[in-house]
């Protein structure tokens, strides 16, 4: 079984190569993101475009993750009894896992910060909105003194008359 121990072993590595690759990506629309909440004129079309972008990306990870388990369970026995025989490409493996962990740490970061860069986007809407109102509001209720006073000028106008 050593052949295909190292076809397995291959395939679990390039599947490993294949979600940094991923992973970098998402990385690289969360940054972008980012920069889009910064400018004055959000675009929600391009941020929208790019969380759809990063919910196919995840899903293309999920594929990886459950190949990566099909494969690593049918060598799992095998591999931990000749660890020795495997060393190097063990290692291997585990220097993309903990890079892959890192990445994900780092990601979980970007999305935290996307997520306040919403939150405090959504808020200054709301406020811009309120604002608005208030100031519609405000003109209605100027308006709408006019024409009382301008009743009441009439009616006084009227009443000397």
């Amino acid at each position: 079984m050593g052949q295909g121990m190292d076809t397995y072993l291959k395939m679990l590595g390039e599947s490993l190569d294949k979600k940094i690759e991923i992973l970098d990506r998402i990385t690289q629309i969360d940054q972008n993101e980012l920069e889009l909440l910064k400018k004055e004129h959000f675009d929600m079309d391009g941020f929208d475009k790019s969380v759809d972008e990063k919910l196919k990306l995840m899903g293309q990870i999920d594929k990886l993750d459950e190949g990566f388990e099909t494969v690593y369970d049918r060598i799992r026995e095998k591999l931990l009894t000749n660890k020795d025989a495997y060393a190097p490409q063990i290692k291997r493996l585990q220097e993309q896992i903990s890079r892959i962990t890192e990445m994900n740490v780092s990601i979980q970061a970007l999305e935290s910060r996307i997520k306040l860069a919403v939150d405090n986007y959504a808020k200054r809407e709301s406020a811009t909105l309120n604002q608005r109102r208030n100031s519609g509001k405000a003109a209605q209720s100027y308006y709408n003194n006019m024409r009382k006073l301008n009743v009441v000028d009439a009616h006084f106008m009227d009443s000397k008359h």
